[in-house]
């Protein structure tokens, strides 16, 4: 559609005012131990579903054992909870048709729970058995150490690629530094040391849908998570000399991974800039790369990763089989268009529109509800700071985010030739996994 028909298109959109938030009311509550705890109130079906997340920063990790925070979360996600093992954990969980989900993230953990109302007690103790009461020791830790060091030795090039280059953005997801050798670092008294320090209850948020009032939800609360309190911490510790002292070096512009995939891929990622804060600009950024791609882009197959308000922004290109040779040349063309023209106020506007209507569909979705309210979407201040976004603010923040200096690259599925032409289009040097 042209500029001209958009700009007919938008007066409509925005005459549907539709609301910036969910249209259901938000109630919160404070335990005295710091826990943060919100409600929605849903009586349409007799369910309940519980979600509990909690943060840490990196400067909790001692250095040298920056893999510490994954191997904890994949460690709490194999091993079970209070008396019951994981089998028994699953079984108790199976017997009265509940769900549970326990998710580590890099500088978060995340479980959640869903359960018929009538056993939101059973669901809360199970629950809080698995945030408070990890069932964690020596050989589980070591089961779980033979098993990544297997799993590392099984990578391939371009998996090996793929976790060196997230790691290194700070990508959400990526969970362990790729070299299998940090493991080793690794004891059984960090874990403890590392769980006490970050899962408190200051550091975390409980969000609740479904089935229940503000008193129920106070009192189940309380009960079941009303002992969890602040600990001891043990300090962070680095690793004594000499390894302390031993630096990794710089991280390649461009890697490479040779192979013969499907197709072929080019990823572009950004750290976050410097003292960012300015997330209004942050939530419409993914919806206006997505919805303008191909302007930009051409006929590349783009995907865009957002931060999410603590990550990068990650830039994927797909080429098609038959169409290898024109994905760097097409990509890095994109790229500096994208810069150059920046958003016009019309998709600006847009996308505005879109954002609303997708918090307007949130309690369609449970699920993203709940972490949309977890992760501060449903927050007034950031509808109130979407609002605000300017043309010229928002221009200049893509700028920031994409300034070539900053950018990252990585070249999936490539020939000899499309690593050359990497280079010469001032994407490396490379380094090549892969290759003999």
């Amino acid at each position: 559609m042209s500029r001209r028909a958009w700009g007919r298109v938008v007066p409509v959109l925005l005459a549907l005012n539709l609301p910036a938030q969910v249209p259901a009311q938000v109630q919160s509550f404070q335990l005295p131990s710091g826990l943060r705890c919100l409600l929605l109130e849903s009586h349409e079906l007799p369910l309940i579903r519980m979600e509990l997340v909690t943060r840490w920063e990196r400067s909790e990790l001692p250095e040298g054992k920056e893999g510490l925070g994954g191997f904890l979360g994949l460690a709490m996600a194999a091993g079970g909870a209070g008396a019951n093992s994981r089998p028994a954990f699953n079984r108790a969980l199976d017997g009265l048709g509940m769900s549970f989900t326990f998710k580590p993230e890099v500088g978060a953990f995340r479980w959640s729970v869903t359960a018929d109302s009538r056993s939101q007690e059973t669901a809360m103790e199970l629950l809080a058995d698995a945030v408070v009461r990890p069932a964690l020791d020596g050989p589980l830790l070591e089961a779980q150490r033979q098993l990544l060091v297997k799993q590392a030795a099984a990578r391939t090039p371009q998996d090996q690629a793929i976790a060196r280059f997230s790691w290194n953005l700070g990508e959400p997801g990526t969970l362990l530094p790729p070299a299998a050798a940090a493991l080793d670092r690794i004891e059984f008294q960090d874990l403890l040391d590392f769980r006490r320090r970050v899962i408190r209850p200051e550091g975390s948020t409980l969000a609740l849908y479904g089935d229940l009032n503000l008193a129920q939800a106070k009192q189940l609360v309380l009960m079941h998570l009303g002992v969890w309190g602040p600990g001891a911490q043990a300090p962070v510790a680095a690793l004594p000399s000499p390894r302390s002292t031993v630096q990794p070096g710089p991280e390649p512009r461009l890697l490479a991974a040779l192979a013969t995939p499907v197709g072929t891929e080019l990823w572009a990622g950004a750290p976050r800039p410097a003292g960012w804060d300015q997330p209004g600009v942050e939530a419409l950024l993914p919806i206006l790369l997505a919805r303008t791609a191909g302007s930009h882009f051409g006929q590349l197959a783009m995907s865009f990763l957002p931060s999410g308000g603590r990550g990068p922004l990650l830039i994927k290109a797909r080429a098609a089989q038959g169409d290898r040779d024109g994905l760097v040349a097409g990509f890095t063309a994109g790229l500096e268009r994208l810069r150059r023209v920046g958003f016009s106020a019309d998709e600006l506007a847009l996308a505005l529109v879109q954002w609303k209507a997708e918090n307007s569909a949130l309690p369609l979705h449970p699920e993203r509800l709940l972490r949309g309210l977890l992760d501060g979407r449903l927050d007034p201040a950031l509808a109130r700071s979407v609002e605000a976004v300017t043309l010229p603010a928002l221009n200049q923040a893509l700028k920031a985010w994409l300034d070539p200096a900053r950018l990252r690259f990585l070249l999936l599925g490539a020939d000899a030739p499309q690593v050359q032409a990497a280079e010469k289009a001032g994407l490396g040097p490379a380094t090549v996994l892969g290759s003999n």
